[in-house]
């Protein structure tokens, strides 16, 4: 039986996130070194930043697309910007797209879609050098934000693991644009530095997700994370779902009976702006990975029965393993 790759969420943050390394950088350069390690044929993200409305789903299919504008960044970080030429495959993209209708997806591929910055970010720290950018294919988010939708895509695309494509969603753990603190970036180009203490719902929230990944495989963490919508801090963390949305595609296409064997984990984070939390995760990790399970985290395998000590759990801590 063919080996199928492990999938990956991860938060792109702000354009800070080209220049400043941190946990989730790191975090970047590691699937990098994952699928060179593998030897993968593609890369499908699902990225937050493209959005497709009523009951659609779009693939991009443009073999030469024009990326959107970023900001506060260094001239050289620019640059590196404007000429990086993204290996787009039209192929990949077709492949895709019929698995998806098949399904009974009302998709279609878009000659004219631009690529964003959330997939731009990631690709900095994972492939710099554009001659080494393996084929990829980029997909939107449905605009009714349904998480159980999101989690069908994934399902839908898991057989693509045992062929060696990569499977990435890019969005953010935490991501309020309301409340962030706009000025650290706009006149200082610093993200990181904070100006407030974190907020205790925001932080249980933050708790939540990593025990829905910990501590869930197969079928539970597909149904952990789409039931975190219903959280009670959900609507402080994220009032608009599309950026949460690709981490339940890329667990999704771990959600199987099959996937219980596989360990999920927490990858790191960092905190942007104040309340902006890029959080990370890998799904459907072989027990044997030294990459990602180096033990730096805690990785707790839904197969164990281990109770999360009570003086560790957060306020208003909800895991969907019930």
């Amino acid at each position: 039986m063919p080996k199928e790759l492990a999938t990956f969420f991860v938060s792109h943050g702000s354009p800070r996130m080209l220049v400043d390394p941190c946990p989730t950088t790191e975090f970047y350069k590691k699937i990098g070194e994952y699928a060179r390690k593998e030897g993968i044929n593609g890369i499908v993200w699902m990225a937050a930043h493209w959005e497709t409305p009523l009951d659609t789903i779009e693939v991009a299919y443009n073999p030469r697309p024009n990326k959107d504008f970023v900001a506060f960044v260094p001239p050289e970080v620019l640059q590196w910007y404007s000429d990086y030429q993204i290996n787009a495959d039209t192929k990949l993209a077709e492949r895709v797209h019929d698995k998806l209708k098949d399904a009974g997806f009302n998709v279609s591929l878009n000659p004219t879609a631009i690529w964003h910055q959330d997939v731009m970010i990631p690709m900095r720290w994972m492939y710099p050098d554009y001659h080494e950018c393996p084929p990829m294919a980029v997909m939107s988010v449905n605009g009714r934000f349904d998480p159980w939708f999101h989690l069908k895509v994934g399902l839908t695309l898991r057989s693509l693991r045992a062929d060696k494509i990569l499977l990435i969603g890019s969005g953010g753990g935490i991501h309020n644009l309301y409340t962030v603190s706009w000025h650290r970036i706009i006149f200082y180009q610093d993200t990181a530095t904070r100006t407030k203490p974190i907020d205790p719902e925001l932080a249980a929230f933050a708790a939540s997700m990593r025990e829905s990944v910990n501590r869930n495989s197969g079928p539970q963490l597909g149904n952990a994370l789409a039931r975190l919508l219903q959280h009670p801090h959900f609507l402080k963390s994220n009032p608009t779902p599309e950026h949460f949305l690709p981490m339940i595609y890329a667990a999704g296409a771990c959600s199987t009976w099959d996937d219980t064997k596989y360990i999920n984990t927490f990858g790191g984070e960092n905190w942007e702006m104040d309340t902006q939390l890029n959080a990370n995760f890998a799904f459907g990790l072989d027990r044997g990975n030294r990459i990602f399970l180096d033990g730096s985290h805690d990785i707790i395998s839904a197969s164990e029965e281990t109770e999360i000590p009570q003086a560790q759990a957060a306020p208003a801590l909800i895991t969907a393993a019930a």
